[in-house]
């Protein structure tokens, strides 16, 4: 079965699935409205709503636990990156400046080829270099 056959079965699938969790759903709340329990049922039942307030309070921390985690990777991240560009930015300071000295050599020999030829004379000239 290809995949926009079943992108298009998935969405009718959920919606025939859907009224009949909610018929199932309103039957349980109806018939269990007609039940008696008895104080050791209702204990019971007690206990099971504290042991969801500890779950609910368990996931409000599991949550903060990780986004703090993820913060503290963020900020890792941001540093790491900033030291990093300082790093890179040295490193080009000192590439341009060997780079530099080398243009320089290359336009002083330049410089001494135009006393002997008039050609390089009037290159250099037309590039403002003389």
């Amino acid at each position: 079965m290809n995949l926009t056959r079943k992108l298009i079965l998935i969405p009718i699938f959920i919606s025939l699935l859907f009224p009949l969790a909610l018929a199932h759903s309103e039957e349980g709340k109806s018939a269990g409205s007609n039940i008696v329990l008895t104080p050791a049922d209702q204990m019971i039942l007690d206990a099971i709503d504290k042991v969801n307030d500890r779950i609910d309070n368990l996931w409000i921390t599991m949550l903060g636990g990780f986004l703090g985690v993820m913060a503290f990777i963020g900020a890792i991240v941001f540093w790491d990156r900033r030291t990093y560009l300082k790093l890179a930015r040295e490193e080009f300071r000192v590439e341009i400046s060997d780079d530099r000295k080398k243009l320089e050599a290359i336009l002083a020999a330049m410089k001494k080829l135009a006393n002997q030829f008039p050609e390089v004379s009037e290159v250099l000239r037309n590039f403002g270099l003389l």
